[in-house]
């Protein structure tokens, strides 16, 4: 039977060869216009599959323009502004452009729509909410597994920042992410406007009646809630330990069934509140439709509070590599 140490030097093989296979790849793309995967551990549902070893003298080339191709990057290495100047990230944002512009188009545009048939059921909301929550569980799925190869598949603020604050995604790429990804929603705002003609819609998940629920309960449920969807996003999505259990194939299902459970959970408790915001450019672009409201704030601080509560708990409690608990047991 093989021991410890031979599985260990095979699975340590292995990382190495994924690693090589990236870095031709991204050399290759150097100089051709074909298309290539660069690695990300920010990678939403890849489970850090596609990242290389920091540690490796190998891939120091590599790391000093994409930082981030390696999880744990120290806060100097995030906050390098040579990334600004990198090609492939530019054209990953407008990636995330177009992914989120799409997105938030088509959830809003169903939104809208199910609100309007809420009255047609003698439970209200809650069979309406039950459609959303599947229809935003297949979306969200569909939409990471099309953009995941290109940009990481966030398509979301919240989800930026939180693996910025866990040191999986460096400081330019965040920016430039958000950046786009408010462009991206602005646009679909616009074409909301143009779709419905009119700048008097209700956006469920965006809209809530602070005359009915005050805004502090309503933050408390974004922020709650914000923090478990990502809490579950890294445990099933960008902890490297579960590639052994399902990898990237199921990920991004999975963690598209955290936004499905989550808006379904919300959509029809809390008289006035319509629901889970979820993604901070869905709302900004829902309100460049219609009109910027006061409460807007909340579907902002209450998911950087969440990132931010979340990046300190990953910082004291990082997912330990499974070959490391192996041969720790082993000996």
């Amino acid at each position: 039977m093989p021991t410890a140490m031979d599985v260990e030097n095979q699975k340590s093989t292995t990382r190495r060869i994924r690693a090589a296979n990236a870095i031709t790849a991204i050399r290759r793309h150097t100089n051709s216009s074909t298309s290539v995967q660069t690695p990300f551990a920010g990678r939403i549902g890849a489970n850090q599959e596609f990242t290389v070893d920091k540690d490796d003298s190998e891939y120091a080339e590599l790391l000093k323009n994409v930082p981030d191709a390696a999880s744990s990057l120290s806060w100097s290495d995030s906050f390098s502004l040579i990334q600004f100047l990198q090609l492939n990230l530019w054209k990953s944002a407008v990636i995330e452009a177009m992914g989120t512009c799409l997105l938030v188009y088509i959830s809003c545009f169903m939104a809208i729509g199910l609100s309007g048939v809420v009255k047609d059921f003698s439970s209200g909301p809650f069979v309406p909410s039950l459609v959303a929550g599947f229809a935003n569980w297949i979306l969200l799925s569909l939409f990471i597994f099309s953009t995941g190869p290109l940009s990481g598949g966030h398509l979301n603020p919240m989800i930026t920042m939180a693996t910025f604050f866990a040191r999986l995604s460096t400081f330019p790429r965040s920016v430039l992410y958000i950046g786009f990804q408010l462009l991206g929603a602005s646009v679909a705002g616009f074409l909301l406007r143009a779709s419905l003609n009119s700048r008097s819609f209700f956006v469920p998940g965006c809209n809530f009646d602070p005359n009915v629920i005050p805004i502090g309960s309503a933050f408390t449920i974004e922020c709650t809630v914000d923090f478990l969807a990502v809490f579950l996003a890294f445990g099933i999505g960008l902890d490297p330990r579960q590639k052994a259990v399902y990898g990237p194939s199921l990920g991004p299902i999975l963690v598209g069934l955290i936004l499905g459970i989550s808006s379904f959970a919300t959509g029809f408790t809390v008289t006035g509140y319509s629901g889970y915001s979820g993604n901070p450019a869905r709302c900004f672009g829902a309100m460049v439709g219609t009109h910027f409201y006061s409460y807007h704030w909340v579907h902002w601080i209450a998911p950087l509070t969440a990132s931010i509560i979340h990046g300190i708990i990953y910082w004291a409690v990082p997912p330990r590599p499974y070959h490391s608990v192996v041969t720790r047991t082993a000996t």
